[in-house]
């Protein structure tokens, strides 16, 4: 477990929970579900759980139960490389699968060149001061949506599948809640 402190003073903390080979969809769930039971204070601190479509497969499942109970879920599809390309990206459209968008990563800015899931100090410097235009690119995914129902404003609509929603990262809203991007 690893905590981080924002503000000064500290406007919030961060516990990141993980696993050396990650966690599939359901994994994550259940473990956000086992947080959220665990919380001093559940008008204060929220339960975050992220996960990808990559190739897993519950995500649905995973993804319903979690928001059911009351955990904040940011979910991408195809993957999680997705939030980090659109720092650097005007915009990405169509099916696209997760090969693709790391391609489209490694060849967005140098420092990826060599990405392999696990950001070193050049790439987070890299990423740094771009996140107000990682989020605005997010949000016009949304509008984006395949499904037609989904609006920036409103998110993706009660009809809009979750394993539907391709191109798309939920990441952003994280940033917002934590107020470091304004919504």
């Amino acid at each position: 477990m690893e905590k981080r402190f924002a503000g000064d003073p500290p406007t919030f903390e961060i516990h990141k929970l993980w696993k050396r080979n990650g966690l599939k969809p359901k994994g994550v769930a259940d473990w956000a579900l086992e947080k959220l039971g665990e919380l001093d204070d559940p008008e204060r601190e929220q339960v975050w759980a992220f996960f990808d479509r990559d190739d897993h497969d519950l995500v649905e499942e995973s993804y319903a139960r979690a928001k059911a109970a009351g955990v904040k879920v940011a979910y991408s599809n195809p993957c999680f490389e997705l939030w980090l390309l659109l720092h650097f990206v005007p915009g990405v459209s169509g099916a696209q699968d997760s090969h693709g968008v790391q391609q489209q990563l490694r060849a967005a800015h140098r420092v990826f060149r060599n990405f392999d899931k696990h950001l070193d100090d050049a790439q987070k410097r890299a990423l740094d001061g771009k996140e107000t235009d990682a989020v605005s690119r997010a949000k016009t995914l949304i509008t984006n949506c395949p499904s037609l129902v989904c609006t920036a404003k409103r998110g993706h609509g009660t009809d809009c599948k979750v394993l539907d929603r391709v191109p798309s990262t939920d990441v952003w809203k994280l940033l917002v809640s934590l107020g470091i991007v304004s919504p």
